[in-house]
Order: structure tokens, then sequence, then C-alpha cells
């Protein structure tokens, strides 16, 4: 009799530890693990475009665009550049064009540009968390 308390008592708490048969395994399990969305999240350069006409203003997620430092691609005469600066993880500058892109360089030597813009924007750029903007420039015409 003492015996079959005993597996009665040990066959209640393991029901317990294992959420009522498992019925709360399931839930526990089915949580994503935060890391690697945080990684994905730090990991990407943003920016902003402003329409210096409209006032219309355009977001975006920068694309990787080989190492930083290499040497700035040319820009053509149509293309004129203004009041740059760089303050912490950002860049900004103001640009007016027919079709260029927008590039910073980031300390964790990675370059990243813009898509195709034209007309007369005001662009700031992002670097991803835990980095800072070493130089920038815009390209194109």
């Amino acid at each position: 009799m003492t015996v079959r308390n005993s597996l009665a008592v040990l066959g209640t708490s393991a029901l317990l530890a294992l959420g009522f048969g498992g019925a709360m395994a399931p839930a526990a399990a089915a949580a994503p693990p935060a890391a690697p969305q945080t990684a994905q999240v730090a990991a990407d350069a943003h920016f902003t475009a402003k329409d210096s006409r409209s006032g219309r203003t355009t977001k975006g997620v920068a694309h990787k665009s080989g190492r930083y430092g290499a040497a700035a691609p040319s820009k053509a005469a149509s293309l004129r550049c203004w009041n740059a600066r760089i303050s912490g993880r950002y860049f900004a500058v103001s640009c007016s064009g027919n079709a260029y892109r927008v590039f910073v360089d980031c300390s964790n030597r990675v370059r990243y540009v813009t898509p195709v813009l034209s007309g007369s924007k005001r662009v700031t750029m992002a670097c991803p968390g835990g980095t800072r903007a070493l130089r920038g420039g815009a390209y194109g015409r």
C-alpha cells in the first residue's frame, strides 16, 4: 500500500513538473529566441530622404555595398551636394541630381548605400547600432 502511495505521489509530481501532461510545454517551446531578432535589427543601416521642394519623407533600409574606405565612385558634374555632416552614427548631406546614391562608411568596416534617388533631397543615414559613421558622400548624376 505504501509503495502504491509513493508511486502516486511521484506520478503527481511528474505531472506538475511537466505542466499537467505537457499542456504548458508547447507554449514554452513555441516562443522564438530573442537574441537572433535583436542581432538582425542591430545589423541594419537606415536612411531618411526628405524632398526639399515637397517636404515628402522617404525612409528605408540602406544596403551593404562592399568594404568601407574604398575610393568613392565618381560623380557627374550634374550632381551637386552640400552641407555634409557626421555626428556619431549619423551622416547627413543635401544633394540635387537625376539619379544618385548616398553612401556612408561605418566603423563595422561596411559601406552602406541608399537606393537610387533623384531631385533635391536632404539624406540622413544611420549606421547600425554600436557603430560610428566615418565618412560619406554621394555618386551618380
